[in-house]
């Protein structure tokens, strides 16, 4: 059977990443492999060009790369009032998540100019103490994207984490530096969101996040959000599909 056309996927060249980009690049013929960064804190993205290099070596000239900037959405979403959201919220799951939806609205408009219908990311069960990749908010970016006609997909959420570890080592790709199951050195950092999740690397303390509260500051964010893809699409003269409108 013929490969689809193309996909794309949020790239950090992490394991997650890395794993759905090979098991997307079965299924379709490009892969667009999007990095952002959001200008606070966000350092090392010359690291995802390594990876896609060796994807390249390894499964063909099917990948291309981009890397740009979310920094003027995020600030609107979440820089500009950050005190006064972390006092209404009382978490800081308001940075990683505004973070995310910045980049997943971009995402968004990177497909649009494409004409790509499915965007995936590296989300998996076994990083589930991220705030995230929690099923509430996954479920909450799968519904934004398909306001746009653009299903989300997440390759690698079921798959064991050592089964994508043992395959990646079997292919020949850097691993980094081991620390439990993950690898440093080979993807991008966050300062910020280090320091959010330091207890759980140290201590193996989780940060709590209510899944209720999760959904409601996702849904309050996503009407602005939404409203920046529209302006964005205006501006570079894209089409809205219709249930967009």
């Amino acid at each position: 059977m013929d490969p689809q056309p193309q996909a794309a996927l949020m790239f950090s060249g992490g394991i997650d990443s890395t794993s759905a980009a090979i098991r997307l690049s079965r299924e379709f013929a490009r892969v667009h492999l999007l990095t952002w960064g959001n200008g606070y804190g966000h350092y090392r993205l010359g690291r995802t060009g390594r990876r896609v290099a060796e994807l390249r070596r390894l499964y063909g000239d099917r990948f291309e790369h981009s890397q740009g900037s979310v920094q003027a959405l995020f600030e609107r979403l979440v820089a500009d009032d950050l005190e006064d959201a972390w006092r209404r919220w009382g978490s800081g799951f308001v940075w990683c998540l505004g973070c995310k939806l910045s980049m997943h609205a971009h995402s968004v408009v990177h497909c649009l100019r494409h004409g790509i219908r499915v965007l995936a990311d590296g989300s998996s069960k076994s990083t589930g103490e991220m705030v995230e990749q929690m099923p509430i908010s996954l479920s909450r970016i799968r519904g934004f994207h398909a306001r746009y006609g653009i299903e989300y997909r997440t390759p690698v959420y079921a798959v064991p984490r050592s089964e994508e570890i043992a395959f990646l080592r079997k292919e020949g790709f850097r691993m980094g530096l081991r620390v439990g199951d993950r690898f440093l050195g080979v993807q991008p950092k966050c300062r910020p969101g280090e320091l959010y999740y330091l207890p759980f690397l140290l201590f193996g303390q989780p940060p709590r996040h209510d899944p209720d509260r999760v959904a409601a500051y996702l849904d309050e964010k996503a009407a602005d959000a939404h409203a920046w893809v529209a302006a964005e699409c205006a501006r570079l003269g894209l089409a809205l599909p219709r249930e967009a409108g």
